[in-house]
C-alpha cells in the first residue's frame, strides 16, 4: 500500500469518527431537552418606569365594586352638547368718557360778580345755579319787558283792538329775547313782577357732573359762548383693557365684561365692549378694548386699576367633557366611561379646544355616556401599577397567565394582611402579618408567602421606580415577614400564595405609609 492510500484511509476513519460522536453529543442533547418540562416560570420583569407605556388600550373594561366605589369617592356626569367658554382676563383703567365731557357756557356777556363753584372736583348737578353775571343788555332787556308789560295794562281798557294787539306784541318779542338769553320762565316771571330789573343774571348748569376744570374768576368779563366750567359726567365710565394678542380673536364689541376693583369690594359691576382699538400696541404687544360701564355712587373714579374678565364662547354646540373627567398623560388624554354593573372603560378622547370648565371632544365619546369625575385618579394610577383595578381597596383575588390555579380551587382561598405599625412608616422596617385561608376555612400553615412593595416613578421629582420583598415565615398561627419601607407616600401592596410553585391567590392592596 503506498504512502497515499494509507493516508486517504486514515482520513476516512477520522471522519467516521467525528460524525459519530456529534451525533452521539446530539443525541444527548435532544434526550435532555425532552426530559425538561414544557412549563418554565419565566422570570420576572423588572417593571418599566415609563407610566405610560403601562396604560392599558383604551377601550379596557374594568370593574370596582359598589364598596370600592364608594371607597374612593366615585362621581360621574352625563356628557351633553352644549358651549364651551373659556374666561379671559386682562388689566385695566378706568378713564374719564369722552361722550360725558361737557360744558358751562356764558349764554350773554358781562362781568361775573359771583361764582357760586370755585373747587375743581366738585359735583354740580343739572338745574344747580353755578355764577352770578351782570349783563347791562339784559339789564336794558329785562326793563324793556317790564315796560312792555305796563303798557299793556294801560290798554287792556282800550276799544282800539289794534293798538291791544301791538302792546301783546311787544311783551311776546321781548319777552323771547330774555329766553334766548337763558332765562328761565321763572327768572322771567320775576322781572314781571319787580318795581325794577336786576342787575344781575343767575347762570345755571345745563348738565350734571364733576368740575374737572374752572376757566374763569370772579370780577372776569366774558363774551356770550366762553366756557366757565369744564364737567365730566361720571355715572358712567370707561374701562381701558389690554388684550393680549392670543386673546384679541375671541373678543367683541358687545361682549359683556366683569369688572372687578378694590373699591368694589367682593362685588363686581358689568359693562359692555363699545370699541376695539385697530392696532396693537408694538410695546406690550396688547390690544385696548374700551368697556363702558355704569357707575352707581361713584364706586369707580378715572386713575383706578381694575381686573377684567370676559366668558369668551370657544365653542359652540360641541361635546362637553368636564376638565376634571380628563387625565391629560401628556401623550393622550383619558377618560372612564361608567357602564352598567361597576365597569369603567378607559378611552382615549380627542379634544380640538379647552375651555375653563370642559373640553370640546371631537373623538373618543359620544353624548349621553357618563365619565367618572371624581375618582378617577386613583381608578388609573392603581390601572398603571397593577393593570387591574380590581381589588384595589380590600385585597380581592386575583389570577391570570401560565400561574393560574386550577379552575374551582383558588377561588376558595382567602388572603388577608396587616401591618403593623398601621399604616407603616416610612423609612423604618414594617412588620407585617399574612393569614391564608383554605376551602375548608382552616389556615393553610405549608404555603409559600411572599409580599411586594412598589412605589412608582416619579419623573417630575427626579425619582425612580422604587420596590422591596419580603418573604413570610409561618410561626404557628399565622405568617410574618419585616421589610423595609423606605419612604413615606403610597405603596402598591401585592401578597402572592404559592404551595409546591402553585399559585393559590394574590392579595392586592395600597397603604399611604406616614
Amino acid at each position: 500500500m503506498t504512502s497515499q492510500r494509507r493516508s486517504l484511509l486514515i482520513g476516512i476513519v477520522v471522519g467516521l469518527v467525528i460524525a459519530m460522536a456529534i451525533w452521539g453529543v446530539s443525541e444527548y442533547v435532544l434526550s435532555r431537552r425532552a426530559s425538561i418540562p414544557s412549563t418554565v416560570e419565566s422570570a420576572p420583569q423588572p417593571a418599566s418606569t415609563d407610566l405610560t407605556s403601562q396604560t392599558p388600550d383604551p377601550g379596557a373594561s374594568m370593574q370596582l365594586s359598589e364598596e370600592e366605589q364608594k371607597a374612593i369617592g366615585v362621581e360621574t356626569v352625563e356628557v351633553k352638547r352644549q358651549s364651551v367658554r373659556k374666561e379671559i382676563t386682562a388689566p385695566g383703567k378706568v378713564s374719564e368718557p369722552e361722550t360725558g365731557i361737557g360744558v358751562i357756557s356764558a349764554r350773554i356777556s358781562g362781568r361775573i360778580d359771583k361764582l357760586l363753584l370755585n373747587v375743581t372736583g366738585e359735583t354740580v348737578n343739572r338745574g344747580q345755579p353755578v355764577a352770578l353775571i351782570y349783563s347791562p343788555d339784559v339789564f336794558t332787556a329785562a326793563e324793556e319787558y317790564r315796560l312792555a308789560l305796563e303798557n299793556r295794562q294801560r290798554l287792556s281798557g282800550s276799544k282800539e283792538s289794534e293798538a291791544i294787539s301791538e302792546a301783546d306784541a311787544l311783551v311776546r318779542a321781548s319777552r323771547r329775547r330774555l329766553e334766548l338769553w337763558g332765562l328761565t320762565e321763572e327768572q322771567v316771571d320775576e322781572i314781571s313782577k319787580a318795581s325794577e330789573a336786576s342787575v344781575q343774571l343767575t347762570t345755571f348748569s345745563p348738565i350734571s357732573g364733576v368740575i374737572s376744570k374752572r376757566n374763569v374768576s370772579e370780577g372776569q368779563y366774558v363774551k356770550e359762548g366762553d366756557v366757565l366750567y369744564t364737567l365730566t359726567d361720571l355715572s358712567s365710565v370707561w374701562i381701558q383693557a389690554d388684550i393680549f394678542e392670543a386673546d384679541i380673536p375671541l373678543i367683541r364689541n358687545g361682549q359683556t365684561a366683569k369688572i372687578s376693583a378694590a373699591s368694589l369690594g367682593n362685588g363686581s359691576l358689568q359693562g359692555t365692549v363699545s370699541f376695539l382699538q385697530p392696532a396693537v400696541d408694538p410695546q406690550t404687544r396688547t390690544m385696548t378694548a374700551r368697556i363702558q360701564v355704569a357707575n352707581p355712587q361713584m364706586r369707580l373714579r378715572p386713575g383706578m386699576f381694575v381686573q377684567v374678565s370676559f366668558q369668551a364662547p370657544i365653542s359652540s354646540d360641541t361635546v362637553a367633557v368636564p376638565r376634571s373627567a380628563v387625565l391629560d398623560t401628556g401623550k393622550e388624554k383619558i377618560v372612564y366611561v361608567a357602564k352598567d354593573d361597576g365597569i369603567f372603560e378607559k378611552r382615549a378622547i380627542e379634544a380640538e379646544t379647552v375651555g375653563d370648565d370642559y373640553y370640546a371632544a371631537i373623538k373618543g365619546i359620544r353624548p349621553g355616556e357618563r365619565v367618572v369625575t371624581h375618582g378617577n385618579f386613583l381608578i388609573d394610577s392603581q390601572t398603571r401599577l397593577t393593570g387591574t383595578i380590581t381589588g384595589m381597596f380590600g385585597g380581592s383575588k386575583a389570577f391570570g397567565g401560565d400561574n393560574a390555579p386550577p379552575q374551582g380551587a383558588a377561588s376558595d382561598y382567602k388572603i388577608s394582611l396587616q401591618s403593623e405599625p398601621a399604616p407603616p412608616k416610612g423609612g423604618s422596617e414594617g412588620t407585617f402579618h399574612v393569614k391564608v385561608t383554605g376551602p375548608d376555612g382552616k389556615p393553610v400553615s405549608d404555603a409559600q408567602v411572599q409580599m411586594q412593595l412598589l412605589m412608582p416613578a416619579m419623573p417630575s421629582m427626579g425619582m425612580g421606580e422604587m420596590r422591596s420583598m419580603i418573604d413570610f415565615m409561618w410561626n404557628g398561627s399565622e405568617y410574618v415577614g419585616k421589610g423595609p419601607v423606605a419612604m413615606a407616600g403610597p405603596w402598591s401592596v401585592t401578597v402572592e400564595a404559592r404551595r409546591n410553585g402553585q399559585l393559590l391567590g394574590v392579595y392586592r392592596s395600597r397603604f399611604d405609609a406616614k
